[in-house]
């Protein structure tokens, strides 16, 4: 079989699917995820039946110890399996493997599925908050503490308006608080002098500049596009993607000059893939972590030069009725961080404003859409580009 150089664009997301969110759902992890895979077939025009590929780590109960364990949810769904993506089965990578898998007769039709549910609560951070590694459990650290560590000196380097720095968090917080299934719905408006009151968290940032964990779990399923035109959705085609790894997550502190602009090599390769420019994008789902790896982003994926992404970001307003709409659920700063989940729920809110099918600040017009993953504290970083089919 012979691969086009951009063999990517011959696969769309054909269905997704996400439960409720809150801060605990009184259920478990699985059985969120199934809920979240049923939405995305259902959405898909797709039986259980039609899947050959699998991209989901394994919560259990039961099955393997060893993790991801994709090829777990075979005998769960009663279906053999052609192809299982354990590299990375979230997100963006999920979703670059799956493609891959797909364009080269691996299989024909990948579920993409994760979250958390019954596993928060009480006076405890988050579990992968604070990973059991080197230099972060045994002293205390977590993880918005390696993404602080290069905020404080992009703080000190350029001196942004720190004041305009809280607006943008807030902005994002308002979609959040406008959005009726957002976990924060209806808390708020924010301020920018309501963001910097906020508890200091690990310093520069504040409680309401950071993102939320919450439980809920998401979905997404892909196919080709021949397959596609076939079924009930809208497809929503992958037009570039590419991930840019600096070294393992959470192990190594970050260090500034390493991976300040983390992403510019892959949105290069994503942008070139596409045939896009930054100002094509309709609509942004950045990895909002924090409200710095916003403007990080911005920078790093050529919206602007580093330095001015706070400047850039408040002239050209990043509600969904500003110029450049950024995160329009509410993001992970206020509409839910799911875990493992997240990526995906990234994936989720682009392919329903594309679709113009968004629950809640719906972007008028928009066909294109940008995503991303991780960022700058987890060393990696991945982007995705994406537009509305037929």
């Amino acid at each position: 079989m012979t691969v086009s150089p951009h063999a990517l664009q011959d696969v769309s997301i054909v269905g997704v699917g996400r439960t409720a969110m809150a801060r605990r759902l009184e259920t478990t992890t699985l059985s969120a995820c199934l809920e979240a895979a049923r939405l995305a077939l259902d959405d898909a025009g797709l039986r259980v039946s039609d899947i050959d590929g699998v991209s989901a780590r394994w919560p259990g109960p039961g099955g393997t110890v060893f993790q991801p364990g994709s090829a777990d949810w075979s005998n769960l769904l009663g279906v053999p399996l052609r192809w299982v993506g354990d590299t990375y089965p979230q997100g963006i990578p999920a979703a670059l493997e799956a493609a891959a898998a797909i364009v080269t007769g691996q299989c024909t039709a990948v579920l993409v599925v994760g979250g958390q549910a019954g596993v928060l609560g009480g006076d405890s951070v988050a579990s992968y908050t604070r990973p059991d590694n080197e230099f972060i459990s045994c002293w205390g650290s977590i993880t918005q503490a390696q993404f602080a560590l290069v905020a404080q000196v992009y703080l000190a380097r350029y001196r942004p308006d720190r004041t305009a720095l809280a607006d943008l968090a807030a902005s994002i917080r308002n979609s959040g608080s406008a959005n009726p299934d957002a976990v924060m719905a209806g808390r708020g408006p924010y301020r920018a002098q309501d963001v910097l009151a906020s508890p200091l968290i690990a310093s520069p940032f504040h409680l309401l500049e950071v993102c939320l964990a919450t439980e809920g779990a998401a979905a997404m399923v892909l196919t080709s596009n021949d397959r596609a035109a076939d079924l009930r959705g809208v497809p929503v085609r992958l037009l570039g993607g590419a991930c840019e790894w600096y070294r393992q997550q959470y192990v190594d502190p970050p260090r500034y000059d390493e991976v300040a602009l983390i992403g510019s090599d892959a949105g290069r390769r994503a942008f070139g893939m596409a045939g896009m420019e930054p100002a094509d994008v309709d609509v942004l789902e950045l990895y909002d972590i924090n409200i710095f790896e916003v403007v990080r982003q911005l920078e790093a994926l050529g919206f602007c030069p580093p330095g001015e992404g706070v400047a850039f970001a408040a002239e050209r307003g990043i509600t969904v009725a500003g110029g450049l709409p950024v995160n329009t659920d509410g993001g992970l700063l206020s509409f839910a961080h799911i875990g493992w989940g997240a990526p995906t729920l990234k994936i989720v809110e682009a392919v329903r404003q594309v679709r113009g099918e968004a629950a809640s600040g719906q972007v008028q017009g928009a066909r294109t859409a940008l995503v991303t993953g991780a960022g700058s504290g987890a060393q990696y970083h991945n982007v995705l580009l994406l537009e509305r089919g037929r």
